[in-house]
């Protein structure tokens, strides 16, 4: 395609903009709004796996040796039956004088109180979990109960919540998604069809003296195109800004719920975010300009 040509057709796109920019405007804005609830429930979701995974390495599963009796094979053979669990990544043993000092540690200025419990230590033995996916966590804890000797000890509803949240923010986005991406496909369909309504005597005489069936199409194509790039980026710009300004203002200035909180970092969300939020809103501007070219234009 010569550089003359592909001018000719951008121009011609731009000019059909501006000729219906009323219907334009709409299409953008409903291309803008569907972005934009793709990437903030995208954000949502993203992150909501994040603390998950945390959750999974943080969390995880505490099992402890409840029998007042036991010895090293006992412990070797208990941790053998754990590692053999499907979605268990990885068993850490705690023994008693392990977990009276970390229990010393986290009682700072007042760890002098459990001075003299070592020649007695009253703690168990315990193996501290951690999964593959944490979503598969009550099928490890049925198993875990199998095991004699033992009491399970974990995040139970913590888990439940942040799963379940997770689940309905996929569904809600999905159902959301398709509607918004359908009524912008509807509203591009309008946009090119009254352009070509409006060229249709340029276009009558362009058939007339021989265009081929592509060079009629693809100023609308490329129109179509523009309203779906400028779509997608408004959302983009707006949807960066408000995320750098929630993490910011929850990591600078309240404590409390940076400590409940964890977040992917910009670079992180926008690197998957912009490519896609690019293509679907070139493709809902292709597809709909390709519609109402095949309905309207017989050529």
């Amino acid at each position: 395609m010569k550089i003359r040509t592909m001018k000719y057709f951008a121009a011609q796109g731009l000019r059909g903009i501006w000729r219906n920019r009323l219907m334009s405007f709409a299409s953008i804005a409903t291309i803008s709004s569907c972005l934009m609830i793709v990437g903030i429930f995208y954000c949502v979701a993203v992150n909501i796996d994040y603390m998950l995974e945390i959750l999974e390495e943080t969390a995880g599963i505490t099992v402890f040796y409840t029998k007042e009796k036991y010895n090293e094979k006992t412990i070797e053979d208990i941790k053998e039956k754990i590692n053999k669990i499907d979605n268990v990544k990885e068993v850490k043993y705690i023994s008693p004088e392990e977990a009276l000092e970390s229990e010393k540690a986290e009682w700072g200025e007042y760890a002098s109180l459990l001075d003299g419990l070592e020649e007695d230590n009253p703690l168990p033995p315990s193996f501290e979990l951690t999964l593959e996916d944490i979503r598969y966590q009550k099928d490890v804890i049925s198993q875990l109960n199998e095991i004699n000797g033992i009491e399970v000890r974990y995040f139970e509803e913590e888990t439940k919540i942040l799963i379940s949240f997770n689940n309905i923010i996929r569904i809600i986005s999905l159902v959301l998604i398709l509607v918004l991406c359908f009524i912008g496909i509807m509203l591009m369909d309008n946009t090119i069809r009254l352009t070509v309504y409006i060229r249709k005597t340029e276009i009558n005489i362009m058939k007339y003296i021989g265009a081929t069936d592509w060079f009629i199409r693809w100023p609308f194509i490329i129109e179509g195109i523009i309203i779906g790039l400028i779509g997608a980026i408004i959302p983009l710009g707006i949807v960066w800004a408000f995320y750098n300004f929630i993490t910011q203002l929850i990591y600078e200035k309240n404590t409390v719920l940076q400590n409940i909180l964890a977040f992917r970092t910009t670079e992180e969300i926008f690197s998957v975010l912009t490519p896609v939020s690019l293509i679907i809103g070139v493709s809902i501007g292709i597809i709909g300009s390709s519609i109402s070219i095949r309905r309207y234009l017989k050529v």
